[in-house]
């Protein structure tokens, strides 16, 4: 279940940032074609960074930062996507940038609280 799992989000992530980047590629704007490369790094980073942490070892050093940067990569699709798929719709936008400050928000308090833990959990030599 975990593989399959694993293998639905990691398509899902690389499928979202491909096609919201390829669907604005077309438009006359070089700010949203910018934007639309940046979409599609980005998706392809979230679902490079899903696989490693899917194949990587417990306690090993990526499967302590890989979530960390998917959460991150995941909230800079957030704030992305809505320009892309709704130009015009400023309301969209506007909750977009938050929802993406929201994941950030999330990230920022893991980090803060994992390293907080290993200060505390690490015994003195």
């Amino acid at each position: 279940m975990k593989r399959v799992l694993g293998v639905v989000v990691f398509a899902l992530a690389l499928a979202l940032g491909v096609w919201g980047g390829a669907q604005t590629w077309l438009s006359a704007s070089p700010p949203m074609n910018i934007e639309a490369g940046l979409a599609i790094v980005v998706g392809c980073n979230l679902a490079l960074c899903l696989w490693v942490w899917y194949r990587a070892r417990r306690g090993s050093g990526d499967a302590m930062v890989m979530p960390l940067i998917a959460l991150l990569s995941a909230a800079m699709l957030i704030g992305i996507l809505p320009r892309l798929f709704w130009p015009a719709a400023e309301g969209i936008h506007i909750a977009g940038s938050i929802a993406s400050m929201i994941v950030t928000t999330v990230a920022v308090v893991r980090v803060f609280r994992r390293r907080r833990s290993l200060h505390h959990g690490a015994r003195p030599m």
